[in-house]
């Protein structure tokens, strides 16, 4: 259990200051109720019973704070009742003013601090997603990535900011409903707080069985956050196969798997009120037992001092079961802790070597030599690609779906490093090299167009923030998109939505290309960029690609043949391997994998 606090401890050890200052508070804020229930002695004694005040007191005080006690019950002995009840009930008002101020400003303390915590473990775990390489994002579901920001972090900050808040003023409350009786009547109160411990051990081992549970819970809103996700942005093909009733079915699965787990959670939090009830009321039982006794034989003194004890007594119920509750929040939050540590623990596999050189312009060539490549070490996709690029080639990349052409053209921009072998830009291990010189020089054009839900000039201009806009119209005009552009609602300022679902195909096609001819890239990669279009999109894609390859050093991967005429070279990927290589006319002239492919897809 006290792992869990070590935990949230260690994450607002930045904020520990403000932490001693809500500490403080709190301990004021108890003071200030204190000295509220203490004026309960003095006016029911000399008030209302016509008493001298005495103060019970069962336990030993030094000499030095037994004479204040004394000096202050002669104080009060010697003012008159009216002028005495002036004075308590103005020094109420004033405990009560100052507990509401010291909690106002507690409060906002502690959610400054969870606020911040939450606030820099989002910012943290963002930027270390950015940071990490592609092979994890293969493996992760995003669904389960949004929920560690969002889900994750909020369950974080009720443990920081509510969780510590309850267990803070609680905890002092507690100590004072516990001081109280035992100054009052030390015998009595040690047998009593006996019995309270008893609520002790339910508290631990719900807390442990909580923690379990919102782990659970936390792992069930990752799997629901991805269904949602999935099923949100591929909405299209469910309604085109009419799945809704199954897609409908499969997430009320999840949700009350989900809905079961926080009902359990739900049920173990709630059995705590019951059980410190009971044990309350056989406390409260043995009191009025014994101090019933001590009222009639006299022993009692004042009966302000019953009223009290009884008071603090019934008190004691509330901050038990409010430290319980901040117990299982923070237990939750511990849990929430260890699953966003968990990411922050991964490591990318593509990482800058210490003294990384920046890669100068690109000259001459790009060149693979004996290039292995594996998947998480299972079985081959690359396997002895040799392979060497000059500066102006159009390399075409063929093959059958799954031979590797993606994972070849993948390991240019470094976004997996090779299994085996290296790769060499004019001479440069790649591995060396910063990845930011590395990619800058590069260029991708894919068939899944990735838009943002922001204007056209900042879709263009990803990745190269202050460019003028002069510059980003010319790069539309060469990519056959101004004028489709001139016709949006707001022209190069209208938001185009979420992957650019405002605009057709082409159209987005277009302005990808409008985006890597505004970058100028030496090195391009063409991933089937004109494939899925209409007759008259694909021409005017097409036109924008001829003019984006002009004196470029381009790979390109093609399904359509008819596509890659007039490429340098083409090289055919079969089982893991390059299998030929050759220009399309010397590739027809002999039998192989290109003339078989090129006769299936023009049925010769």
């Amino acid at each position: 259990m006290m792992r869990s606090y070590l935990i949230l401890l260690k994450l607002v050890r930045r904020y520990w200051i403000f932490l001693v200052v809500s500490l403080i508070l709190s301990l004021l804020i108890t003071v200030t109720m204190a000295g509220s229930f203490l004026t309960i002695v003095p006016f029911w004694s000399k008030i209302v019973e016509g008493d001298p005040f005495v103060p019970q007191i069962s336990v030993p005080l030094p000499g030095y704070v037994q004479t204040m006690v004394d000096n202050f019950a002669d104080w009060i002995n010697n003012i008159p009742n009216q002028k005495l009840l002036f004075y308590l009930l103005f020094f109420v008002v004033i405990c009560i003013v100052l507990r509401g101020l010291f909690q106002f400003i507690c409060d906002v303390t502690l959610q400054f601090i969870g606020n911040s915590v939450v606030r820099n473990a989002r910012s943290r775990l963002y930027a270390h997603l950015q940071n990490l390489s592609l092979d994890y994002f293969t493996e992760q579901k995003t669904g389960e990535l949004m929920a560690r920001i969002t889900y994750d972090a909020e369950i974080l900050h009720r443990g920081v900011a509510d969780g510590f808040t309850r267990l803070f003023r609680n905890f002092f409350d507690l100590m004072l409903y516990l001081t109280l009786p035992i100054i009052i009547r030390w015998e009595l109160s040690l047998l009593v707080f006996v019995i309270f411990g008893l609520i002790m051990p339910p508290v631990i081992i719900i807390g442990n069985i909580i923690k379990k549970l919102s782990s659970y819970s936390q792992e069930k809103i990752g799997t629901i956050s991805s269904l949602l996700q999935e099923t949100i942005s591929g909405i299209r093909v469910v309604k085109a196969f009419s799945m809704e009733s199954y897609e409908t079915r499969r997430f009320d699965r999840h949700n009350r798997r989900f809905y079961r787990i926080m009902m359990r959670m739900a049920r173990r939090d709630a059995i705590l009120s019951p059980i410190t009830e009971f044990v309350v009321m056989f406390a409260a039982a043995i009191v009025f037992v014994f101090m019933g006794r001590a009222m009639l034989s006299g022993d009692m003194g004042s009966g302000g001092v019953f009223i009290l004890y009884l008071i603090c007594l019934g008190s004691i119920p509330r901050p038990i079961k409010q430290i319980g509750k901040a117990n299982n929040m923070i237990q939750r939050s511990s849990a929430a802790a260890e699953r966003i540590k968990s990411v922050l623990n991964m490591k990318s596999s593509i990482v800058e070597k210490p003294g990384a050189s920046d890669l100068p312009p690109f000259r001459n060539s790009v060149r693979f030599e004996d290039v292995d490549f594996t998947y998480n070490d299972n079985k081959l996709v690359l396997e002895g690609i040799n392979l060497e690029v000059r500066r102006g080639e159009v390399l075409a990349i063929v093959g059958s779906s799954g031979s590797g052409k993606s994972t070849l053209v993948n390991l240019l921009p470094r976004f997996y490093d090779p299994t085996a072998g290296r790769l060499l830009i004019d001479g440069h291990d790649l591995r060396y090299l910063t990845l930011k010189s590395l990619r800058a020089q590069i260029g991708i054009v894919t068939q899944e167009v990735i838009l943002f839900n922001d204007t056209v000039v900042k879709n263009i201009a990803y990745g190269m923030q202050g460019t003028s806009r002069d510059r980003i119209v010319e790069a539309a005009r060469i990519a056959n998109a101004h004028d489709f552009i001139s016709r949006l609602p707001h022209g190069y300022d209208t938001i185009i939505g979420e992957r650019g679902l405002m605009l057709s195909g082409g159209e987005r096609q277009r302005l990808a290309i409008a985006r890597a001819i505004l970058k100028d890239p030496p090195i391009l990669i063409l991933d089937e960029a004109t494939s899925a279009l209409d007759a008259e999109s694909e021409r005017l894609v097409q036109e924008a690609i001829a003019w984006l390859m002009v004196e470029r050093t381009v790979f390109v991967i093609a399904h359509r043949l008819s596509t890659i005429k007039d490429a340098t070279r083409i090289i055919v990927l079969e089982d893991r391997k390059i299998v030929q290589m050759g220009s399309h006319t010397e590739l027809l002239e002999i039998e192989g994998p290109y003339k078989k492919l090129y006769e299936m897809q023009f049925n010769i």
